[in-house]
């Protein structure tokens, strides 16, 4: 037998195991199984891959790499009792994966090394197709974030990409699980929490922690202008609970990436994008300009924008109309004038422009 196909042997031994704790005549076996089985592959692991090996820091060993395509994959259950099961095994191992540092007398750098291996499966089960999986890598990304000390070490140092991660799996959620938004918005606010209470208030110069919120800043900024409703609005709230975290107003959070993001919503022709791009555009710009003291500066991209925009609103649905689904284009362009609405109206403050359209303000 190749080595390929022991692998594939192994992994397929390993997630019977697993499965066999949902079975009520072997449960108490096999969780007990299960958590030695862990503990034992562990404990080899990190006795054959020292810490001070570069190659064990990137690459988990071929033991531990199959032990890793099944434990997070146990998490994947439609069954909620199965799935409840599974979270608490898995909240269990990681728990004697962590007092390993003390019980093992392993060095906190050798534990850590492999929950950041098993943080990594966790975050590569949000990237694959199905909301069922997905579902399991935001679950066991909780578990981790959930577990203090190493744990909420583990997120806190990869927590830029955990971030990521977690809007990968908004943007590809159906926009009917408004439960299971909640449930990675959950993880969300955790992560960022963990991430500023991470900062130390005496530094509030230190130029990592700096690059590091001004990273997650601009991702959030970014994804103001999503196509996808529900990414935009998760958007929104992390961009607030930043501001609050971080003690900054949000004009103040947000100026030094000002300019560039701008740039890019105005140089974008709206007509010649589909409408959930141009819902998206037009959605940003006005929360940039319901901003305090004026973040947006009145220019000429502005007003070339707020003139695209009150020809869209005015528009007839027959000159917005493409080939689609007449009937969810009418839907979309609904949304559509809802958003170009929205838009003006917040900017009236901004610009005496609408002063001279009194019809337009009618409307």
């Amino acid at each position: 037998m190749k080595g390929r196909d022991r692998e594939e042997v192994f992994v397929r031994c390993l997630e019977g195991v697993f499965d066999a704790v949902h079975i009520p005549e072997l449960q108490t076996q096999a969780e007990a199984y299960v958590k030695n089985l862990s503990r034992h592959i562990f404990t080899q692991e990190i006795a054959e891959r020292p810490s001070s090996d570069s190659t064990a820091r990137r690459f988990p060993g071929p033991i531990l790499a199959c032990y890793l395509e099944a434990f997070p994959a146990s998490l994947v259950r439609e069954n909620a009792a199965e799935k409840t099961k599974s979270q608490d095994l898995a909240s269990s191992i990681i728990t004697n994966l962590v007092s390993m540092t003390v019980d093992a007398n392993f060095t906190q750098v050798d534990v850590l090394r492999i929950l950041h291996h098993v943080a990594g499966r966790f975050s590569s089960l949000c990237l694959e197709p199905g909301w069922l999986r997905k579902s399991a890598g935001c679950a066991g990304i909780k578990i981790i974030a959930c577990m203090p000390g190493l744990g909420q070490k583990c997120v806190t140092d990869r927590d830029v990409s955990v971030v990521r991660t977690l809007l990968h799996v908004l943007k590809d959620m159906p926009y009917d699980l408004s439960q299971d938004v909640d449930e990675v918005m959950d993880v969300m606010t955790r992560v960022l929490r963990l991430s500023s209470a991470n900062m130390p208030p005496s530094q509030p110069t230190d130029p990592p922690q700096l690059n590091k919120l001004m990273h997650l800043t601009s991702i959030f900024f970014q994804d103001l202008s999503n196509s996808n409703p529900i990414v935009r609005n998760a958007s929104q709230k992390c961009l607030q609970l930043l501001s609050e975290l971080n003690d900054k107003s949000l004009v103040d959070l947000l100026m030094p990436l000002r300019d560039k993001i701008l740039a890019n919503l105005y140089t974008k022709p709206l007509r010649a994008l589909p409408f959930s791009i141009q819902i998206g555009i037009i959605e940003a710009v006005r929360y940039c300009v319901s901003l305090e003291t004026h973040f947006v500066e009145l220019n000429d991209e502005l007003l070339r924008l707020l003139h695209e925009v009150l020809a869209l609103a005015d528009a007839e649905d027959a000159a917005l109309l493409g080939r689609a689904n007449p009937r969810q284009s009418l839907i979309e362009i609904t949304k559509l004038r809802v958003a170009c609405i929205k838009l003006l109206t917040a900017s009236m403050p901004m610009t005496d422009f609408f002063a001279k359209q009194i019809q337009t303000r009618q409307k």
